[in-house]
């Protein structure tokens, strides 16, 4: 009897062709209960994805650890390398995490409670100067109290005071959503911590699966496009970040030199507005000088904020291209457009994951082009070959 040969991954394809089918069929006809499902789905995994990003993040640190360890050439070392990197790491990451608990986390609220006190007063203040330009007939034709106290309308001490209310009445609902966030962290922590251990075996499994349901081409191809864009968004995430600490600790000194009150938290403001390329920047410095403005007077105010344009440019000529060392060569309209659409559909995230996702869709269409480029070549030398 001859035995019957099945071609496994020809069905399993197809399979999964037309399951894709039946569910887009299904979430289509069902969308709000498929969307419901979803959602449901994804905070029940929530853990697995925090623990997933997180040794992604670290993931070249502990590498790093790990070759460092290495280089002692002990086999004690050596053979429990992996996991010895991956302790310091995380002892060192803990640390850092009881220290800002401890020192910079208090201040922080102390600054933004203060600052809060001070609204008032910053209302109040800018509705005398409008009173005033009106009075003078500067303004007269703008109507300019008008628009200020529309737009400041839902920002006004009594609408503050009255969210703050709400927000203390709904305490029983934060201290659940707490509860439920130290839970989830501790799990993606031990999460991270399995991953980063066992990374090599989930990365080979993967490969194994790939290898079997995508043709050997399209394999390739997909290993050097998944390479390039990890090398790339992983490039672009941890020189941004070492950007971003660099500005926040040096804003945080010359606003400290300059006796600028917030200079803490200001600092951090303007450490995290770095990582958004060209609005950041200027945003967080502009809200810097508005608030010096108010705390300082006008020439503080100056002062604060020439000594942040000049450190935003030796940032901008010195500090940045050494870190990025090329990490992202796009053209700033590029760069200015994909910002623009990434804040405005994803938000605060969108601004910042714009840019590697411009650079990995620019390298995305090049090698396509490239590729289609080299099959018309070997097509139009195919036929000179055989004449």
């Amino acid at each position: 009897m001859k035995k019957i040969k099945i071609d496994w991954n020809y069905w399993i394809i197809r399979f999964l062709f037309l399951m894709v089918v039946i569910l887009g069929y299904k979430f289509i006809s069902n969308y709000q209960i498929a969307v419901n499902s979803l959602r449901r789905f994804i905070q029940v995994l929530s853990p697995f994805i925090m623990g997933f990003v997180l040794a992604y993040l670290l993931n070249g640190a502990q590498k790093r650890l790990e070759m460092l360890i290495q280089k002692f050439n002990l086999p004690f070392l050596t053979k429990r390398s992996r996991g010895l990197s991956i302790l310091v790491l995380y002892l060192v990451a803990i640390y850092l995490v009881f220290v800002a608990l401890n020192y910079v986390i208090p201040i922080i609220i102390v600054n933004v409670i203060d600052l809060i006190a001070m609204l008032p007063a910053f209302y109040n203040y800018i509705l005398e100067v409008v009173q005033e330009l009106e009075n003078n007939n500067v303004i007269e034709i703008i109507r300019l109290e008008e628009l200020l106290t529309k737009l400041t309308a839902d920002y006004s001490p009594e609408n503050v005071l009255t969210q703050w209310t709400q927000a203390l009445t709904s305490l029983g609902a934060f201290t659940k959503s707490l509860t439920s966030l130290a839970i989830n962290s501790v799990l993606a922590l031990i999460i991270s911590i399995y991953t980063l251990l066992f990374k090599d075996a989930i990365l080979d499994f993967i490969a194994k699966c790939s290898q079997k349901i995508l043709s050997e081409h399209l394999f390739e191809s997909s290993k050097r496009w998944i390479q390039t864009t990890n090398q790339i968004f992983y490039k672009f995430i941890s020189s941004q970040f070492l950007d971003a600490c660099i500005i926040a600790i040096l804003s945080t000194i010359t606003l400290l030199l300059l006796d600028a009150k917030f200079a803490l938290t200001l600092g951090l403001l303007l450490g995290v507005g770095n990582m958004i390329p060209y609005f950041g920047a200027i945003f967080a410095s502009i809200i810097t000088a508005i608030i010096c403005f108010f705390t300082g007077g006008l020439s503080h105010a100056i002062y604060v904020l020439i000594a942040l344009i000049v450190l935003q440019q030796i940032d901008g000529n010195i500090i940045g291209p050494r870190i990025m060392s090329g990490a992202l060569n796009l053209n700033p309209i590029i760069i200015i457009i994909s910002i623009t659409i990434g804040g405005a559909y994803f938000g605060i995230l969108g601004m910042f994951l714009a840019v590697p996702a411009a650079a990995i869709l620019k390298i995305i269409v090049t090698n396509w082009l490239d590729d289609s480029l080299i099959e018309t070549e070997e097509q139009a030398e195919t036929p000179l070959q055989s004449e």
